[in-house]
């Protein structure tokens, strides 16, 4: 199902699903749909912008505003059956650092721990 699928800039599906395990995770005590929902705005906010998703699959590809290629992907799954989500930021460098996005994983943590409570 492709309307749910959007994608722009370097990173690619393949990409996406390599980074996972790789970045800062944390437990939310909210459904997948609420955290889905509330991501977009929350990176906005933090100046950074998604450049492609996939609900289906549960992951963002989000893109920092600076000039150096610094991409992240951000995953949301469904974890146990009380309607909690687990969300993972994997930065991503070109050069192998992350200019960039670098407080990024710690940033959005807080945010949605703002929103949602965290176990």
């Amino acid at each position: 199902m492709l309307a749910g699928l959007t994608f722009a800039g370097c990173s690619t599906m393949s990409d996406s699903r390599a980074d996972r395990g790789t970045g800062v995770a944390a437990s939310y005590a909210a459904p997948f749909e609420e955290v889905w929902a509330a991501l977009p705005g929350l990176l906005k906010e933090l100046g950074i912008r998604v450049t492609g998703q996939n609900a289906n699959e549960g992951y963002m590809l989000v893109e920092g505003g600076g000039t150096m290629g610094d991409s992240a992907t951000i995953y949301v799954e469904r974890i146990g059956t009380k309607g909690n989500s687990r969300v993972e930021v994997a930065l991503k460098g070109t050069l192998g650092i992350n200019l960039s996005l670098g407080d990024m994983p710690k940033d959005v943590h807080n945010r949605l721990a703002m929103r949602f409570k965290r176990f």
